[in-house]
């Protein structure tokens, strides 16, 4: 008996965490000035005290999600925002939509139910939008893994890889995805939490993908709604006719403006010029 209570002792003690480190890390001086986090990705520009700065869609740091019915083009969109961050020709498709302090940075693209074939399709087309196959443009398909595996893969992609301390934009499509229940209250707060953690610790934007649910402007489950609190960007996607309309109607920063964008006789996405709305 006393060798088993000296053992959960011990047990507890190799356990507790370290509460005057976390202390140390958490404070916050309020004496110090700190900078706002720098802009990852820009849609537009507003003016301030005779200052122009951009617009983010998101910040270093931080993470964004779209959110849209089936076949809303989320994905489509998504693509823009890689081909935008990375630069090259996507100006063609969407001149207001830049990336900032991208250099030598990686871009990783999360796929967790298309094929092989359709999850190339998309990279590709990511590819002809910037005029080339840029080299830090890291695209993967997860398809055939469990929930449980997708969530731990993207954790050590951005934790633990090749890539770690490097990466300047990551995207999930989508996120219901990395766990096994939409609905699940604790685990929709793991994936969340899991988010935040990632995207603190490596100073990378992460950008994820919720579908809505039906008849409703809300993404579904409780993991819509815990990402919808936590999120810096929440960029709604509705599809109207031929025309698929952006609007933020979730953000912490100052919105980019709503904006329609179509797709053009290569099939791919670029922003409409007569309902363009940009500043």
């Amino acid at each position: 008996m006393m060798f088993n209570e000296n053992l959960q002792d011990l047990i507890k003690q190799e356990s507790k965490l370290d509460f005057r480190a976390m202390h140390d890390n958490c404070i916050v001086d309020v004496s110090v000035e700190l900078p706002p986090p720098p802009v990852a990705l820009s849609l537009g520009s507003y003016s301030y005290k005779n200052q122009v700065y951009p617009i983010p869609f998101g910040t270093y740091g931080n993470f964004s999600c779209l959110v849209g019915a089936s076949k809303s083009m989320k994905t489509f969109l998504k693509s823009a925002l890689l081909a935008g961050y990375i630069g090259g020709k996507s100006s063609n498709y969407f001149p207001e939509l830049q990336g900032h302090y991208t250099k030598d940075k990686f871009i990783i693209d999360v796929d967790t139910e298309q094929s092989l074939w359709h999850t190339q399709r998309v990279a590709r087309r990511v590819c002809e939008m910037v005029g080339t196959n840029y080299e830090l443009y890291k695209p993967f398909t997860t398809r055939e893994y469990d929930a449980k595996i997708r969530f731990e893969f993207i954790e050590w992609i951005m934790m633990e890889s090749e890539y770690r301390n490097n990466i300047g934009l990551i995207t999930i499509d989508g996120a219901a995805d990395i766990m096994d229940s939409v609905n699940d209250l604790d685990e929709a707060n793991k994936i969340t939490q899991g988010m935040m953690k990632w995207t603190t610790k490596s100073n990378a934007h992460l950008a994820t993908i919720l579908h809505r649910n039906h008849g409703s402007d809300k993404p579904t489950g409780h993991l819509g709604s815990s990402i919808m609190k936590k999120a810096e960007t929440v960029a709604f996607v509705t599809r109207e006719d031929d025309l698929t309309k952006v609007s933020a109607d979730y953000c912490r920063n100052y919105p980019f403006s709503e904006f329609y964008f179509e797709l053009d006789e290569n099939h791919l996405p670029t922003v409409n010029e007569t309902k363009n709305n940009f500043i």
